[in-house]
């Protein structure tokens, strides 16, 4: 029986989460890929998976896409809760973007690099660059005051330190950073986050012939590379360019739902198909033995979706647990579905406790030592 993939379904993402876990770890032992410190991959995942239902066009997405996109993201060690990437579906593909924070923090993998910063550069301030007498564009000084910190960006630039402790410089015109943006299939994002989209265009450029040159492992440079093109990409409208779909285990029990996502409204539960009745308790999350991914005729369920009023600006003790969990889905705040009432009025006070914080300031992945259980768990 051909088989209905929803990723905006439980089962679907916990389908898709295991078959990209499987192969992460088959990586890690089979080659010796290192994992990178306090880096959790299967918390990563599910973060992903339960952002991915949000992302406009995705029920047009394959499968596939969307295991390779999240394989991509493990490998790179880059997590959605910490806003290091962005999902973007284009027709029936699924991209990955890294914001400024990603970028950083990946290239802070490679070996050959020990750190690197971005800046921009505003009108009126006091920029002065020079040559080297290896005829290399170097910074001499960069001052701002307070009253400057507002005006319009007329460029930026990354400093690189390498592992010998060597700095390298990269410098673009904000002429030079449009042209760049002028390749990108968008630019919606661009426009919204001026200033850290403009860090990350000058890092990757800084960072391109370090990439290509590195001696680390392949795999990561691959995905670095990957994701890099899908930030310059040169087509200005989204094409379709998903080859012709091979009959792997993900594919057969997969059918792409192509209809475009609908406005949550208040719906009764879904009925059950009397020709094909299925057992009470087999509906929710499916477990790895229930999954075969060999069977041809297997089936994920679909849950019925409970009914919910429109989402209130705020929610507090007098709201039910449905609609406090209706606003956490609306602001994209991950919770556990066995949360009491308290648990999740906790996860919106630590909600609005994350809106105060800084935007810019450094994400820091944490330099847990690598424990096999955790990174599993």
């Amino acid at each position: 029986m051909t088989e209905t993939f929803n990723i905006s379904k439980t089962a679907s993402q916990q389908l898709v989460a295991n078959s990209v876990t499987k192969d992460f770890q088959d990586l890690v032992e089979a080659q010796g890929f290192k994992v990178p410190d306090g880096y959790h991959v299967a918390n990563a995942l599910q973060e992903a998976v339960a952002t991915l239902p949000t992302v406009k066009g995705i029920t047009s997405v394959s499968a596939d896409s969307i295991k390779k996109t999240l394989f991509d993201m493990v490998v790179q060690g880059l997590s959605p809760a910490k806003t290091q990437v962005y999902f973007i579906a284009y027709g029936n593909q699924l991209q990955m973007q890294r914001s400024y924070f990603g970028t950083q923090q990946v290239l802070k993998r490679l070996k050959d690099i020990k750190d690197i910063q971005a800046y921009v550069v505003r009108k009126d301030e006091e920029f002065d660059v020079d040559y080297d007498e290896n005829g290399g564009l170097i910074v001499k000084a960069h001052h701002t005051d307070f009253m400057k910190l507002d005006n319009e960006i007329v460029g930026a630039y990354a400093v690189i330190t390498k592992a010998d402790g060597e700095k390298q410089y990269e410098v673009m015109t904000k002429k030079q950073i449009d042209t760049s943006w002028g390749q990108a299939r968008s630019t919606n994002v661009h426009k919204k986050f001026p200033e850290e989209m403009a860090k990350r265009t000058v890092i990757n450029r800084a960072a391109k012939n370090i990439i290509n040159t590195s001696g680390d492992d392949d795999n990561l440079i691959a995905a670095i590379n990957s994701n890099t093109a899908n930030e310059n990409d040169y087509d200005s409208e989204p094409k379709d360019v998903t080859p012709a779909p091979k009959q792997n285990a993900l594919s057969r029990m997969a059918k792409v739902v192509t209809k475009e996502p609908e406005k949550v409204e208040p719906e009764p539960a879904e009925e059950v198909n009397e020709s094909d009745p299925e057992p009470a308790e087999k509906q929710g999350v499916i477990s790895d033995a229930e999954l075969p991914f060999n069977d041809e005729t297997a089936q994920v369920e679909e849950l019925p979706e409970e009914p919910v009023k429109s989402t209130p600006d705020q929610v507090n003790s007098e709201n039910t647990v449905v609609e406090i969990k209706h606003w956490l889905d609306q602001h994209h705040v991950l919770y556990q579905q066995s949360a009491t009432k308290a648990q999740l009025l906790e996860r919106v006070a630590d909600y609005a406790n994350e809106q105060e914080t800084n935007p810019d300031e450094e994400i820091d992945m944490g330099d847990t030592p690598y424990q096999p259980d955790e990174f599993w768990g």
